[in-house]
């Protein structure tokens, strides 16, 4: 190189060394987020194999989830941080949700990585007893996330494995926080109908990822027998599906056919072969036996011998010369007999009363000249020589001798042969109504014995109090209740309502809070309309009335109300309204609020049979002791004129201050303990105070409380049945309007009765023992039951009396018109035949 060359680049090069170092001292004393470092990061949920990637860089999470990543600043790293999806197990995915804050503070703290997880589950079917189901049966499934993500399955999807959101990241007071998720089965449909409770089954993927699903099938047996007979008839049954497909089974040598595994549902079934059946509906939702009935060609006969008996009765009633000639006996027609064999007959003395007996027989025909006898020579001889008389004509309308003699029936004879008649139709019909039998029905529950149903008792008079030494809860003598029947039916008193305050607000996530005790129906939704029919159905079997509904105006409770509204109307069950005026602070509602949704539920409810217990609709306020007697009138006055709005005071005072503005009050105390305190006296003087201002009382009755989970310190102890007994008889001599029951479903403060796995069937056993009532607790659904939709159709033995009625109506027809059409004219008499003269006439 020469030497002019190397001069020139000398200073080039120095001046290229100052530029480059130039920046660097510039970043070196620049703040920290502009020079490189080290990015420390945590996901959330801590889970190893998270892959992140920052300016080329990329490093992986630890088993713990935190994560280091040199980057050259920490400047606008939100652009330049890539969370890849990936695949960190071989059943869990995820997938980058949110930063907590800017990733630029990562110069001073540790990153939050917000990540949502997908996991793979799978699941298989099983009955009750554990025995596995095939997929294939299966025609859809319906899952339902607690985010509300909707999965519907159906065909091969129902047996591969699926990909489901896990868990998703939310903001907290303390930063990032993950969310387990959640999956509800809605439905599974086999033949046409859900073998599953909504939402009763609940699977996390978090901790569980092969789900096992209890689907509701029965064994089922079914048999038939004769109608009339009661014996062993047909060949098998017709079971028609709820998708409308007809299946035929057979009977086995006794008899019997069972199905092992019937899904849940209702089914159309009748007898194939052996006569005439008429198709049912079964509901099946326990093991069970159904039994049907046959009309058999041997009954056929019998009915149609009962139409013929009926229609010959009839017949006879309307022609009782007809049964006159049945019944009198015929003369033999035997050779005249010698005068010697002759009998004297005896004759009959006059009686002077009997017009017959007043007129000489002789004196009716007219008198003949004595005729000599005959001379052959005199041909003149023996005739008379003065002429026959004739007789007067008889009478226009033929008289009661007249007409006998003329052959046609006289009024007293056609009374006497109609009553005859009739009675030969009565017995003819009872003969055939008499050996029907119920076979296809279940056996109808005893009536209550009188000495166990609640009465009350007529205000002016005092309630009947135990005997000295006697338990508070000792039944009222069969004879004090009797009176008080008597009384009832005099119009004295009357059986009081029994209502269980019912609680509509439980989600499937309600179970997870403050919950010691389960239902044995599930931890259900009150959405599942399944679920309140049966709840309808267990409470009318142990003898409540109605329930008394917790409710205000919202969108959900407005549907859950409208639902059980229609299903109480179908089981014929009565209901009133807690109307809940205290928010979740129980802090109570502005008083604009009430008086709206009053008003909202009179324009909807206010004529619906369903709430007719007492004149009009009763509500309950919540709250209402919480404000004057000028601010209740002014909330409720003019809800007053289409409900019963009762409120809800604690004590005598305040029954007081509410005189004339409230239609009465319920009591709601459900943490009294009836045998330790004296809770009866507070009650009868609550009573008093209520029925001093012309108002409704109900009168609480409860089996225990425990609020401790709820932030409580009571507990009344349940005592096996023995606080409730002596809670229902404290209430019980507080001569209430209704008995109040706490509650039928209240799992918080743990008032329930409703069938539950801590306490099983005990207390609605009580209770039903209480009013008199036996319970089956396979009520929920009765074979007999109904869906939803009545099915339209008559019982056999229906079907019977209406083809005998339908086959009585032209004979009785014939007869009312023979009847009106009396006869108006004599009818001719035989020509020379001397006629027959009414001793009237004469």
């Amino acid at each position: 190189m020469t030497g002019p060359l190397r001069r020139l680049l000398l200073p080039l090069a120095v001046a290229a060394g100052v530029l480059g170092l130039t920046p660097v001292a510039a970043v070196a004393d620049g703040p920290a987020s502009r020079r490189p470092g080290v990015l420390r990061m945590q996901t959330v949920p801590p889970l190893a194999g998270v892959q992140v990637t920052v300016d080329g860089s990329t490093a992986r999470s630890d088993v713990h989830g935190r994560i280091s990543v040199r980057v050259r600043n920490f400047l606008g790293l939100a652009d330049r941080i890539a969370v890849a999806p990936a695949a960190v197990s071989s059943d869990r995915r995820v997938v980058f949700d949110r930063f907590r804050g800017s990733p630029d503070a990562g110069v001073h703290r540790v990153v939050e990585v917000g990540l949502r997880t997908i996991r793979r589950v799978s699941w298989s079917f099983v009955e009750r007893l554990g025995t596995p189901v095939p997929a294939q049966r299966i025609t859809t499934m319906r899952l339902r996330s607690s985010t509300g993500e909707i999965h519907e399955l159906s065909g091969a999807d129902l047996t591969r494995p699926r990909w489901v959101a896990e868990s998703r990241t939310q903001q907290g007071p303390r930063g990032l926080a993950s969310k387990q998720l959640y999956y509800v089965v809605d439905s599974v449909i086999v033949d046409g109908t859900s073998v599953v409770n909504r939402a009763a089954q609940r699977f996390v993927p978090w901790t569980q990822q092969a789900w096992v699903i209890e689907l509701l099938f029965f064994k089922v047996t079914f048999s038939a027998a004769d109608m009339i007979f009661s014996r062993q008839a047909g060949d098998g049954v017709e079971l028609t599906r709820a998708d409308g497909r007809v299946e035929r089974l057979g009977f086995a040598g006794d008899g019997t056919v069972l199905v092992p595994d019937l899904p849940r549902g209702t089914y159309e079934v009748k007898v194939a072969g052996g006569g005439v059946s008429f198709g049912r509906p079964v509901s099946i939702s326990r093991d069970q036996q159904v039994v049907l009935s046959v009309i058999s060609p041997l009954d056929l006969s019998l009915v149609v011998l009962g139409v013929l008996a009926v229609a010959l009765g009839l017949v006879l009633v309307g022609r009782p010369h007809l049964c006159r000639a049945l019944v009198r006996p015929r003369r033999p027609s035997w050779p005249s007999r010698p005068s010697w064999l002759q009998l004297p007959v005896p004759r009959r003395r006059a009686d002077p009363t009997d017009p017959a007996d007043l007129v000489d027989p002789v004196a009716l025909v007219a008198p003949v000249a004595p005729v000599d006898p005959v001379d052959p020579a005199d041909p003149g001889a023996g005739v008379p020589e003065q002429p026959v008389p004739v007789p007067t004509a008889p009478a226009t309308h033929p008289s009661t001798a007249n007409g006998a003699a003329a052959g046609m029936p006289d009024r007293p004879a056609g009374r006497s042969g109609g009553r005859r008649g009739a009675a030969v139709a009565v017995v003819g019909l009872v003969a055939l109504l008499v050996p029907l039998p119920v076979t296809d029905r279940s056996a109808a529950a005893a009536p209550p014995p009188v000495t166990d149903r609640l009465v009350a008792a007529p205000p002016q008079k005092a309630p009947w109090t135990a005997p000295a030494g006697a338990p508070p809860w000792a039944p009222v003598p069969a004879q004090e209740v009797a009176a008080a029947a008597g009384r009832a039916s005099a119009g004295e008193s009357a059986p009081v309502p029994v209502l269980a305050y019912y609680y509509i607000w439980f989600n499937p996530s309600s179970w997870n809070r403050a919950k010691t005790d389960y239902p044995l129906l599930g931890r259900y939704s009150s959405d599942d309309t399944e679920i309140l029919r049966r709840h309808v159905r267990m409470a009318k079997a142990a003898g409540i009335d109605g329930f008394l509904v917790s409710w205000k105006h919202t969108p959900q409770l407005d549907a859950r109300l409208a639902a059980l509204v229609d299903i109480a109307r179908r089981e014929d069950f009565k209901l009133g309204i807690v109307y809940q005026g205290l928010d979740f602070a129980r802090d109570p509602l502005p008083l604009a609020t009430v008086r709206a949704d009053l008003g909202h539920f009179a324009d909807r409810y206010a004529a619906e049979p369903v709430f007719d217990i007492f004149d009009r609709p009763v509500v309950v306020w919540t709250g209402s002791e919480k404000f004057t007697a000028e601010q209740i009138d002014d909330t409720v006055g003019q809800a007053r004129r289409r409900l019963l709005v009762l409120g809800n005071a604690k004590n005598v005072d305040a029954v007081a201050d509410t005189r004339g503005v409230l239609d009465g009050h319920a009591y709601y105390w459900s943490s009294a303990d009836p045998v330790k305190e004296k809770t009866d006296r507070k009650l009868a003087a609550m009573s008093e105070a209520v029925k001093r201002t012309g108002g409704l009382w109900i009168a609480p009755v409860a089996p225990g409380f425990d609020a401790r989970m709820i932030g409580g310190r009571r507990d009344v102890d349940r005592r096996d049945g023995d606080t409730l007994r002596a809670s229902f008889a404290a209430a019980r001599h507080s001569a209430p309007d209704a008995l109040g029951v706490i509650s039928w479903n209240e799992f918080s403060e743990n008032t329930h009765i409703e069938p539950s796995e801590r306490h099983g069937e005990t207390y609605l056993d009580v209770l039903a023992d209480l009013l008199g009532r036996t319970v089956d607790h396979d009520v929920l659904l009765e074979s007999h039951a109904t869906s939803d939709e009545k099915p339209w159709g008559l019982p056999a033995w229906a079907a019977l009396l209406s083809t005998v009625a339908v086959a009585a109506v032209p004979p009785l027809w014939l007869v009312y018109r023979r009847r009106r059409a009396r006869p108006a004219v004599t009818p001719p008499t035989q020509r020379g035949a001397a006629p027959q003269v009414d001793p009237v006439d004469l």
